[in-house]
């Protein structure tokens, strides 16, 4: 094999040992797309070309470690030598490998991970991330790291990971009113049912698809029974409802659905009826009961007759198990997908594919009105 460092070549190594910068970045670009070019397997000659290849970065300037950074990081055969020499300082280059190079070991990463700041960041958007990384970034407190995390389409994020990201998004979007996790993370592909955490600050399509989500999570599973477990719970939100008493609906509402009152207002509140549609599927509302509370109700003011509609057939596409899976997020509760046995009483199951059809079908902008006084 033709020796790495380009030593046959008298003119190339004058330039490695010019006094000028131009001459040696030459010397190193050349030398850097040979050794890319031969595939090296040779300890001893990638050794020398280590040792020499440092010593020109040692003196190079920041725009050609870059320059020597981007060419040698998706090469496997990079020696780890010369990746420590990208990694010693923070830098642009610094962050090209933590992002990109092939050869950075899982130990190199979990380190420059751990540091947080920009090679967190770097980290957090490889195309290949252990998930044990990915955990550790998810643990971290810096919003830019948790925002690249959840960026990153690559990076696996399930379970306990994706849990506490959501639950970190939804702290900051409602507490400090900074969306951008929330965002990032409705961003993701595919949509996943523990996204419904999100629901309330999600955009009209990206409801759609939380609901999808869900229904498709209870795919092949016995569905719950029809009747509300608890009937007059219902009954009292309708005749709050009408009786036009808002304070007494968000307190049933919050009864009903076990959860806080803040929460069950924020669902009433809500303009586009949406969350309160979900809600009552939840319950086990009939469709009429659903229609009699949307025009009764005076937090429901304003909304239109073709809209109520709309939210009326949501609520019959909607599986209800899967309403209860949203309600469940809502109230910060890990993801539970019924497994019970089919009982006898329970009604035949919606045709999963007609359903979800007619809930993706469903009508998710919502016209815009003046919030209720």
């Amino acid at each position: 094999m033709r020796d790495l460092t380009l030593a046959e070549f008298p003119f190339l190594v004058s330039l490695a040992s010019s006094e000028s910068a131009r001459d040696r970045r030459i010397w190193l670009r050349v030398a850097i797309d040979h050794f890319i070019a031969a595939e090296p397997n040779d300890p001893d000659a990638i050794d020398r070309f280590a040792d020499v290849v440092a010593l020109q970065l040692d003196a190079a300037d920041a725009a050609t470690r870059l320059e020597i950074a981007c060419k040698l990081a998706p090469c496997a055969r990079t020696p780890p030598r010369l990746l420590a020499k990208f990694l010693s300082a923070e830098s642009d280059a610094c962050d090209y490998v933590l992002e990109h190079a092939a050869a950075c070991a899982d130990r190199d990463l979990a380190q420059a991970a751990a540091l947080g700041g920009r090679r967190a960041v770097a980290v957090a958007r490889r195309k290949t991330l252990d998930p044990h990384i990915a955990g550790a970034l998810a643990a971290q407190g810096d919003i830019d790291v948790l925002v690249a995390l959840a960026n990153n389409d690559s990076a696996r994020l399930e379970g306990k990971t994706l849990i506490d990201l959501l639950r970190r998004a939804r702290k900051l979007a409602e507490q400090e009113g900074d969306r951008r996790l929330a965002d990032a993370l409705l961003e993701r592909r595919p949509v996943r049912p523990e996204s419904a955490m999100l629901f309330l600050c999600a955009a009209p399509n990206q409801r759609v698809e939380i609901l999808l989500a869900a229904q498709r999570s209870q795919l092949g599973r016995p569905p719950a029974p029809p009747a509300p477990a608890r009937p007059q719970l219902l009954e009292e939100l309708e005749l709050a409802a009408v009786a036009r008493q808002p304070e007494r609906f968000v307190a049933i509402l919050a009864e009903a659905l076990d959860c806080e009152p803040d929460l069950a207002r924020r669902i009433v509140d809500d303009a586009s009826g949406e969350p309160l549609a979900v809600a009552l599927a939840a319950l086990g509302a009939a469709n009429e009961v659903l229609v009699r509370v949307l025009i009764s109700n005076d937090l429901r003011a304003g909304a239109s007759y073709q809209r109520i509609r709309a939210l009326a057939r949501l609520n019959n596409a909607l599986n209800r198990d899967a309403a209860m899976i949203v309600v469940s997020a809502l109230r910060g509760e890990p993801l539970a997908l019924r497994r019970q046995q089919p009982s006898a009483d329970a009604g035949a199951p919606q045709p999963p594919r007609a359903a979800a059809a007619r809930l993706a079908a469903w009508p998710a902008d919502p016209p815009k009105r003046k919030a209720a006084k």
